[in-house]
């Protein structure tokens, strides 16, 4: 047990206060609210209005919910995209169906408007928007492109395209969702709905198959399946083998519904399982949190792909040795530019398989985690010479393991002859704890400088922590980084 030194009376004032400070509303602001409380004046200033307010407007009338100036607002917009993905979690249904409600005057309309440019919305997509309101492209580098010389059906020449993320919570779609879907059904003659994400949290099939009646399989580019167990799997598994473009996939918290005493019986299941799965030929990342048919069978999985993935992620899952033992053989990960194992116990295993897969990817890897492994001095020897030879390497995240200063100070030299490093996170050493596990934070401001100089002696860090085991009762890290000097606590 990991006790920090402002344990069991924890004192709160070190935390930071947050002061809430008035910004005033912009003189542009002020003018659009004037405008917008002239509905009619409003309505009929939009084809003199300069493009540069269009923006303005529109997220001001859709906040507060102006929606007649929002449906005459849209046959009238200047620029070929249009987003309210950032606006949407803070508004009234009202706000968007009279978005929708524009866009039928629209696709209504025989001759356009010569300035309305629009050809894309997103509704909700949390890759883009940030700024709320943007004119211009939002599509990921190199997606549609790709899209299109995959699979032309996925690019379809309509009217009008719209880009959303779809997710399953608890069984349903929220309401908005919903109505875009019916709207969407109504209008697929002219309507190109393109999911950019699906996720799939605590399955319901009659909600599943309406999605994949309105949106095509073959055009999701990322899925993320959630709480789910064997018998959803195999639910979707018609679905999943027609996502031939699917780029990245997630899988957390796959459970079984099977009792402990049909573990014969489960078995039999996982084989079937594993051995249904789609190849995903183009996939390219891929995420598996606390799956439990994982264990022994990374091989059969693994193998299943088609295509080299370019970012692996696997954590707070069980792997045998076995498991380990195939990763150097495994031909669809030697292009690897993420590797993330995080929260898996290694401390029993032999890591010489996982060296030999570092030196494999050696010519391509950019991110590395082997985060909350339990590892050691013996495992991290068994990796350095492999590590050392990843020049490419910008992110390093080796926190939560076992290590002496000593051991430390090994693993320092190997890395400083990365010199691409621009952000590294190492544990704190065993010496920065008494013989009861407290974090003794007046240790680390004396070991950490130590280790710090160096490490400046054969490279100059850019972004450096030396990183505590976490407090059982509080939650709290220690940390010592490069740009404070200092040792710090955060939740």
């Amino acid at each position: 047990m990991v006790i920090c030194q402002q344990c069991p009376d924890q004192d709160d004032s070190s935390e930071e206060e947050t002061i809430d400070v008035y910004s005033p509303p912009t003189l542009l602001k002020l003018a659009m609210h004037r405008l917008l409380r002239e509905e009619a004046l409003a309505i009929s200033s939009l084809k003199d209005l300069p493009n540069m307010l269009f923006p303005v407007l529109f997220e001001e009338a859709f906040i507060f919910g102006y929606t007649k100036i929002l449906k005459a607002m849209i046959p009238e917009w200047p620029f070929p995209y249009l987003s309210i993905a950032v606006l949407i979690d803070n508004c009234n249904l009202e706000s968007l169906k009279a978005v929708l409600e524009g866009l039928d005057i629209l696709l209504a309309q025989k001759v356009h408007s010569s300035r309305c440019k629009l050809k894309e919305i997103s509704w909700r997509d949390t890759n883009h928007g940030l700024d709320g309101i943007r004119p211009g492209s939002h599509e990921v580098e190199g997606l549609s492109e790709f899209m299109e010389q995959k699979h032309p059906n996925c690019v379809e020449k309509k009217e009008l395209k719209v880009t959303t993320e779809l997710s399953v919570m608890n069984g349903r779609l929220n309401e908005s969702d919903t109505y875009l879907l019916e709207w969407t059904q109504q209008r697929k003659d002219s309507i190109h709905l393109f999911c950019r994400k699906l996720v799939i949290q605590s399955l319901t099939k009659a909600t599943v198959i309406e999605i994949f009646k309105i949106v095509n399989a073959d055009c999701i580019p990322e899925l993320e399946l959630c709480s789910l167990c064997l018998e959803d799997l195999a639910f979707l598994n018609p679905y999943l083998r027609q996502m031939d473009n699917l780029l990245e996939l997630t899988l957390d918290h796959i459970t079984d519904s099977l009792s402990i005493g049909d573990s014969e019986m489960l078995e039999e299941r996982m084989i079937t399982l594993v051995s249904q799965l789609p190849t995903f030929p183009c996939l390219q990342k891929l995420c598996i949190n606390d799956v439990y048919f994982i264990y022994g069978n990374l091989k059969e999985f693994l193998g299943c792909l088609k295509k080299p993935l370019v970012s692996f992620c696997i954590s707070n899952c069980e792997l045998s040795q076995s498991d380990l033992d195939y990763l150097p053989y495994c031909l669809n990960i030697f292009e690897l530019k993420c590797l993330y194992i995080i929260n898996i116990h290694l401390q029993y295993l032999c890591l010489e398989p996982l060296g030999f897969l570092l030196e494999s990817v050696r010519h391509t890897l950019g991110c590395l985690a082997l985060k909350s492994c339990n590892m050691g001095e013996p495992h991290f020897k068994s990796l350095l010479p492999a590590l050392s030879q990843c020049f490419h390497l910008t992110d390093v995240n080796f926190q939560e393991n076992e290590l002496s200063l000593l051991s430390l100070k090994q693993l320092l030299q190997h890395t400083s002859k990365l010199t691409q490093l621009s952000y590294e996170m190492y544990p704190a050493p065993h010496e920065c704890y008494d013989d009861r596990g407290v974090i003794l934070s007046h240790r680390i401001e004396q070991f950490c400088p130590e280790v710090l100089d160096m490490l400046r002696a054969k490279r100059q860090p850019k972004d450096i922590n030396f990183v505590t085991t976490q407090c059982s009762k509080c939650g709290i890290y220690y940390v010592y980084d490069l740009e404070t000097q200092r040792c710090r606590f955060l939740k």
